[in-house]
């Protein structure tokens, strides 16, 4: 399986971090494929009866992310992302290997990455400072932004749950990098998107095509 994927590159972390963003600005630079683990979650991988995440679309809004605790928002979501990284490995290895591919997403966990990893610069995880993840969520779902949870009635309620959800899955990511020798880096906003940039680029290098894309 290492072998298989070693054209993959993973960009994990926690949620607001600004993965694909960077995802994005990398793959324009150095003409990789992307993966957006979510993407597929939402549109493909949740579909198949029988499944947890089968079961979590069948819930209301509120049941999704207003009645459980954060604890349990954490759990369900990680047993959700964990079965459909099955599926993310089926799309991968049905991709030609002949492009490199950058595979983003919070689903990437460092536990389920790692034992895929022929290098360890092929990976990096990405969490944000509580202070970053407000921020960005504050102007996403904020005032005046009803996108999110449509129809729920808690709503402020559950944009709490989510950020203490999102709160303990970055501890869980720092504290398992640590644990496999994976590279964690905390966002805070300090950086502009160049930096940030090169920050992956640099962690990437062995790995990116000999010339950029420009």
């Amino acid at each position: 399986m290492r072998a298989r994927l070693a054209h993959v590159l993973w960009i994990g972390g926690g949620p607001q971090a600004g993965k694909t963003t960077l995802s994005r600005l990398l793959a324009g630079k150095w003409d990789l494929r992307i993966y957006n683990l979510d993407w597929h979650q939402v549109r493909e991988h949740v579909r198949r009866p029988g499944t947890a995440g089968a079961a979590f679309a069948r819930l209301s809004m509120d049941e999704r992310w207003a009645i459980p605790r954060p604890v349990e928002l954490l759990e369900r979501s990680i047993a959700v992302w964990q079965e459909g990284f099955a599926r993310v490995l089926d799309d991968l290895l049905a991709q030609p290997d002949t492009r490199t591919i950058v595979a983003e997403g919070p689903g990437a966990f460092p536990w389920c990455v790692a034992p895929l990893l022929g290098s360890v610069r092929q990976a990096i995880f990405l969490v944000p400072t509580r202070e970053r993840r407000d921020a960005v969520a504050a102007r996403r779902w904020g005032a005046g932004q009803e996108s999110r949870f449509p129809g729920i009635v808690e709503r402020e309620h559950a944009l709490a749950n989510v950020s203490e959800r999102d709160a303990l899955l970055d501890a869980r990511i720092v504290s398992s990098c640590a644990e496999l020798g994976l590279r964690c880096e905390r966002i805070d906003g300090s950086r502009d998107l160049d930096a940030s940039l090169q920050l992956v680029e640099e962690q990437f290098a062995p790995h990116l095509p000999a010339t950029p894309n420009v």
